[in-house]
């Protein structure tokens, strides 16, 4: 199936079932709830495509009741912590006009009878009352909202507040909506807007649908007939690309890497290893996340580096044990160097700091490469954690080194 041109030129984005998944191996495939997850625990905004009719919206009212057991678990456990808000703020932009968003303006004397504009703040926003520890906000249908709409959303997601309106702390903003391959009339979203999300693809998947329906009160009958005949009539692809075109379209989103989206990245990588059962979150689920703010094949690069740094030379050889340089290959040797550099620049303890210093330069002395040798000195010469802290070193004792260094920049 080929997919259009313009279309290939987007970011690819992952497929996601609702809940994770786990394949006949064994191996975990994490769902978009554990999406939901992260993009709370680093306070970022989630958007999520997908077809019609495949769970979008229930996915995010299971997570937050799912939210709300577990809070209550929590303050039934002792733990000092608030309730989660039970009922999600579910606004359809489709439906909406610039007002019902940012509130009517009414007229108000100031202290001095001087009559100015207030904007009522609408009721529908969840009220920043202190009452819950956190709750979300879904804004539904958000590419057939009119462009005046989709300003209004891009204010809330990026100053987390609209007119009057401020959101509370601790609640996620979730988007969602049907790609055009299933809806040609949409509003494309602009750069900025589609910067401020992370955006993930919806598919649907009968074993993930069986177990919702199984312990939701389901039909025994469909989820038999479903599961003994033909599964994929759940979502019969079929008959939709023969009525909407080409559904691999829909894999391709306006993901737009930009500065903010590799801070998002960092506030991933910082998230703790672990799984769900334990506050963490593993590897795959990081990796597959990250995919919804670089697309599969950067973040696909950049997972594939990390799990390769095993094979680098610890920074600690060198600045601890006083070792050289191991490998001068460029992508190790930047990797190593980086780490050393972000060591010394991160160490408070003055003793502690002299010491990785002149192991670098001693390691860095060693060097074959003239160019890396000077990046090393210029690096720790411009380096602020050195800047007028000179007194960390022994003139007498560290004169060598430090002059030993200057001469190696100055031949080189």
């Amino acid at each position: 199936m080929t997919v259009n041109t313009k279309i290939q030129d987007k970011a690819l984005m992952p497929e996601f079932t609702i809940d994770t998944v786990i394949t006949d191996s064994g191996k975990e495939i994490p769902g978009i709830k554990r999406m939901y997850d992260i993009a709370l625990a680093i306070k970022d905004s989630l958007m999520q495509w997908g077809g019609p009719g495949i769970g979008k919206s229930q996915a995010v009212q299971q997570w937050n009741q799912e939210k709300v057991e577990e809070y209550e678990a929590r303050i039934k456990a002792g733990e000092k912590v608030k309730p989660w808000n039970p009922h999600v703020c579910d606004v359809r932009l489709s439906m909406k006009e610039p007002v019902d968003m940012v509130g009517v303006p009414i007229p108000s004397k100031d202290e001095n009878g001087k009559t100015t504009t207030v904007w009522a703040t609408p009721s529908m926003w969840p009220k920043d009352d202190g009452q819950y520890e956190g709750g979300v906000i879904h804004l539904d249908e958000m590419n057939q909202g009119q462009a005046a709409i989709l300003n209004a959303a891009f204010q809330l997601i990026q100053d987390r507040a609209l007119g009057e309106y401020k959101v509370p702390a601790g609640y996620i903003i979730i988007g969602s909506s049907n790609t055009s391959a299933y809806n040609s009339t949409v509003t494309d979203f602009s750069v900025p807007l589609s910067n401020r999300f992370s955006h993930f693809n919806i598919k649907p998947d009968f074993d993930s649908w069986l177990n919702y329906r199984m312990n939701n009160g389901g039909n025994l009958d469909v989820m038999q007939f479903l599961k003994t005949q033909d599964q994929s009539m759940l979502f019969d692809k079929k008959s939709m690309e023969a009525k909407v075109g080409s559904l691999s379209d829909a894999m391709y989103t306006d993901i737009v890497v930009t500065p903010r989206s590799w801070e998002v990245i960092e506030k991933v990588l910082e998230l703790p290893d672990g799984n769900k059962s334990n506050g963490g979150f593993t590897i795959d689920e990081k990796q597959r996340y990250a995919t919804g703010r670089l697309g599969l094949t950067l973040a696909a690069k950049l997972f594939t580096f990390l799990k390769d740094k095993s094979k680098y030379q610890d920074w600690h050889e060198i600045l601890v044990e006083g070792k050289d340089f191991r490998d001068e290959n460029s992508e190790q040797f930047w990797a190593v160097q980086m780490a050393c550099m972000s060591a010394i620049l991160n160490e408070k303890d003055d003793n502690t700091c002299r010491k990785y210093v002149l192991n670098f330069i001693n390691a860095t002395r060693k060097l074959k490469s003239a160019p890396y040798k000077i990046i090393n000195v210029t690096q720790l010469a411009r380096a602020k954690r050195l800047q007028g802290a000179f007194h960390i070193f022994n003139p007498m004792k560290d004169a060598k080194e430090l002059i030993g260094l200057a001469t190696t920049a100055l031949r080189s």
